[in-house]
């Protein structure tokens, strides 16, 4: 069934796990036999990594995502991630380097409306792409790291983090 999807959404294509992070097994499909072949793999690597989805590749603006980071009701923070040379994936863990992003208006909306869509209230990293028709949500990441975005950006990530706790069990 998932290379009947893949050939409703065309190549090239990405396939992630539904659990994850880093980008582990994270990998792009660019045609028929690659998808097979990975797909095959995943027959063996258990129950766990064979719940995946499947996405449209979006070739990324400057080789790079932007990741906001969302505290209850406010983005406090956002970083570019830029993949390292030769890699798709931009996860600062595989070599990839955080850079200052502005929080923009378009980014702040987009990464509020995203929070809200899996309850709105919390902590979350907001994945955004800018592609040629302009930016998106690509993932609502529900645990999120910040050990890169705090040194570059130079604010307290989890200091804002701990305010709103203590403010939500007063």
């Amino acid at each position: 069934s998932a290379l009947r999807a893949l050939e409703k959404l065309g190549y090239p294509a990405v396939i992630k796990p539904t659990l994850g992070s880093w980008g582990r097994l994270v990998a792009p499909l660019k045609d028929p036999q690659t998808a097979r072949a990975i797909l095959e793999d995943r027959v063996f690597m258990g129950a766990l990594y064979q719940t995946f989805y499947l996405q449209e590749y979006v070739e990324k603006e400057m080789n790079r995502d932007i990741r906001s980071f969302v505290v209850g009701d406010r983005v406090v923070a956002a970083i570019y991630r830029v993949a390292a040379e030769g890699e798709l994936r931009t996860n600062t863990a595989l070599g990839g380097r955080a850079e200052p992003c502005p929080v923009t208006a378009e980014i702040e909306e987009l990464s509020l409306r995203a929070a809200k869509a899996v309850g709105g209230d919390g902590v979350y990293g907001i994945d955004i792409l800018a592609g040629p028709n302009g930016m998106m949500v690509n993932e609502v990441n529900h645990t999120v790291e910040f050990h890169t975005t705090v040194p570059v950006t130079g604010i307290d990530i989890p200091g804002m983090i701990i305010d709103y706790v203590l403010e939500r069990v007063k």
